[in-house]
């Protein structure tokens, strides 16, 4: 893996699932806006996202919509592949170019698809990172289930918001 400008003692990365029922959503928007003001008052700075659907792009718009208020937080948007919303809908492809147009570096890591993408992707945040803040529901599958096991094996701090109540 590449190193990044970025400081991984100063760095978190976020992963979650993708669905996220729409009577969470509120409260997660919360709990996602306690955390990184948390994150940023220990001293946190850099913000790795993802950009997938759900969870992803929900922390993303979080975090900017803090940076005028938390001076120095920057959002990193991480790319598995170009083209990774091009099957999306209008509305999901408008949220992400949005994030994409507003983060303060976006990594595509590269230019086509190819089997286990999403995986290098995941990798790359948790090696690039020191902290984790997730949306994990604890089954042992799927893409979450990977990153969180993978940030626990490097020795991330982790922060799973699913089923807490931080606010």
């Amino acid at each position: 893996m590449t190193q990044t400008k970025y400081d991984k003692a100063v760095s978190v990365c976020f992963s979650g699932h993708r669905n996220i029922p729409f009577l969470y959503r509120k409260q997660l928007k919360l709990q996602l806006k306690a955390a990184i003001t948390k994150a940023y008052a220990g001293g946190y700075r850099h913000f790795y996202c993802g950009c997938a659907m759900g969870f992803d792009m929900l922390a993303a718009e979080v975090a900017l919509a803090l940076q005028s208020e938390l001076s120095g937080l920057q959002v990193i948007a991480v790319v598995p592949y170009r083209g990774q919303s091009e099957r999306w809908n209008d509305a999901m492809k408008a949220r992400y170019d949005t994030i994409l147009c507003n983060s303060d570096d976006v990594i595509i890591l590269s230019e086509h698809y190819y089997y286990g993408c999403l995986l290098r992707r995941n990798d790359y945040m948790v090696f690039q990172s020191s902290s984790l803040i997730a949306w994990y529901d604890g089954k042992p599958k799927g893409g979450t289930f990977y990153t969180y096991r993978k940030a626990t094996a490097n020795g991330l701090k982790v922060l799973n918001l699913y089923g807490s109540s931080i606010v």
